[in-house]
């Protein structure tokens, strides 16, 4: 009977730590995830400051553009994968290899495919393509209440954005670069 009780009670203490240890591995995995937003955004002032010109894998736009990580092409330059756009191989971005489809990057044969986050939702990058040193990151994301963000930002050359753990773009649980 005195087992029983035990075991009971470490039933109930056990289930008491569960929700305060989910917070924390979820805290962990948004804080993973800010970080390679901005490594992307440092991956991209490398760039910049090695070409003095933004990565780009077409036609140069004139004005802000938002790429997303579901193309590996921006990604493949940044790698030095892509030597039509970076001609000298140099290595701005790395990252790990995607687990089960998640988290990382993802290959299709030898060429990459996409950057994807722990919940399997690609980085949104916006780039100051019209080179006046403000982004409008009202661009990024838009759900049924608006703009997730309301705000112009002063910034080098891009900002990235992942929608986090609640897949919207909400301010809530978002990972930025800012």
């Amino acid at each position: 009977m005195e087992l029983l009780v035990v075991v009971a009670i470490i039933a109930i203490l056990g289930g008491l730590a569960y929700g305060p240890i989910v917070g924390f591995m979820t805290t962990a995995d948004v804080t993973k995830t800010k970080k390679i937003c901005k490594d992307i955004t440092f991956a991209i002032e490398g760039f910049q400051a090695e070409y003095d010109s933004l990565p780009y894998t077409g036609t140069y736009p004139s004005n802000d553009e938002n790429v997303t990580t579901d193309s590996g092409d921006l990604l493949e330059v940044l790698m030095g994968i892509n030597t039509d756009f970076n001609d000298k191989a140099k290595k701005f971005f790395t990252a790990d290899r995607a687990k089960g489809d998640r988290d990382g990057l993802v290959y299709s044969g030898d060429n990459v495919s996409k950057l994807i986050d722990k919940w399997n939702n690609p980085y949104t990058i916006r780039l100051d393509y019209g080179a006046n040193g403000i982004i409008d990151a009202t661009k990024i994301g838009n759900n049924a209440e608006g703009p997730a963000y309301k705000t112009n930002l002063n910034v080098d050359s891009a900002i990235v954005a992942s929608p986090g753990p609640d897949q919207e773009f909400n301010d809530k649980q978002d990972a930025k670069s800012w």
